[in-house]
């Protein structure tokens, strides 16, 4: 009798496990399938690429356990994982003729950071991405006295500057054209700059999304909505869309933004994490690109802001 029951247990558990690792696999193969009960699917996208480890767990315990059918479901959880999340994971790849362009005049780069958590030292973000060099400096969350700070460092070297409400871009290409964005928040959180580059005319989106917490992200899903609708309607053969977005990278609401535009790979590889800055585990923090290839992308850190900053570089094509 006993050893019936202990065969009744194993089953049990083997069976158990083959269910927790297909319910894994649907989450990994289609996140946007599942309801949002209490507005928890937000934090669920956010951190979707660490499903990997609940999985690997649960192939390990079928292994350990002998569960057969358990193993095998877990495999195939191992196998959705993977075709979801590692191409997206690699390196970034750089075609020879793009990065021949890119050392000559068709060569653009960018930093982009959300500067919260700066407020006791926004020069040091202005110091570091002035170090750097780029042609286009975007920052989000700047209030009224990082501003005077911050265009004290940058001013003499980016002669122009589109701005709006908490968000600036400067650059050292003429701006022809900017206009705020409020993007259906009621006040502008955003904006779009025409930039006048070696290249041709590249048209920048800086987006400040609002801010999310569960069950409360409809005015970010409006933005990110309205923001969608606009570049689906934007003709321009080069856009670059940069900032921070609130939303993860396999969060629903930015879905219909990235069937639009591209979010090149990191240039050493890894899914470039942006907050929190101590520890990152999810990416709120993008660059979304039509017309230009990635010859470089990487997350650093350049101030004492919560949110880690991004740094790339494109050719014109």
């Amino acid at each position: 009798m006993a050893s019936a029951e202990r065969r009744r247990d194993r089953r049990r558990a083997g069976i158990l496990l083959a269910i927790i690792a297909l319910l894994l696999a649907a989450l990994v193969s289609v996140p946007d399938r599942f309801p949002d009960p209490f507005g928890l699917a937000l934090v669920i996208e956010a951190i979707l690429p660490w499903v990997g480890i609940p999985i690997a767990l649960v192939l390990i315990s079928a292994l350990a356990r002998r569960r057969w059918l358990g193993t095998l479901v877990a495999l195939a959880a191992v196998i959705a994982w993977s075709v979801a999340f590692v191409p997206r994971a690699l390196p970034l790849t750089v075609p020879r003729a793009a990065a021949a362009e890119a050392s000559a005049m068709t060569r653009l780069s960018v930093i982009s950071q959300n500067l919260h958590g700066s407020e006791g030292d926004p020069e040091a973000a202005a110091h570091a991405a002035l170090a750097a060099a780029p042609d286009l400096i975007a920052f989000q969350e700047i209030d009224g006295a990082s501003r005077d700070a911050i265009d004290a460092v940058l001013g003499p070297h980016y002669p122009y500057v589109s701005r709006v409400g908490s968000v600036s871009l400067w650059s050292i290409h003429p701006i022809t054209a900017d206009e705020p964005l409020d993007l259906g928040l009621g006040w502008n959180r955003a904006l779009r700059a025409t930039v006048a580059a070696p290249g041709g005319e590249v048209e920048v989106y800086v987006v400040h999304a609002a801010s999310v917490r569960i069950g409360d992200h409809g005015p970010r899903d409006r933005m990110l909505t309205e923001l969608t609708d606009l570049i689906r309607s934007d003709d321009s053969p080069r856009i670059l869309a940069l900032g921070d977005f609130n939303a993860g990278s396999d969060d629903r609401a930015l879905a219909p933004l990235i069937d639009l535009l591209v979010e090149p790979r990191q240039s050493a590889g890894g899914f470039g994490f942006t907050w929190p800055a101590k520890f990152p585990v999810v990416r709120l923090d993008h660059v979304f690109v039509r017309g230009l290839t990635a010859t470089s992308v990487e997350t650093e850190r350049p101030g004492a802001s919560d949110h880690l900053g991004i740094s790339a570089e494109f050719s014109l094509s």
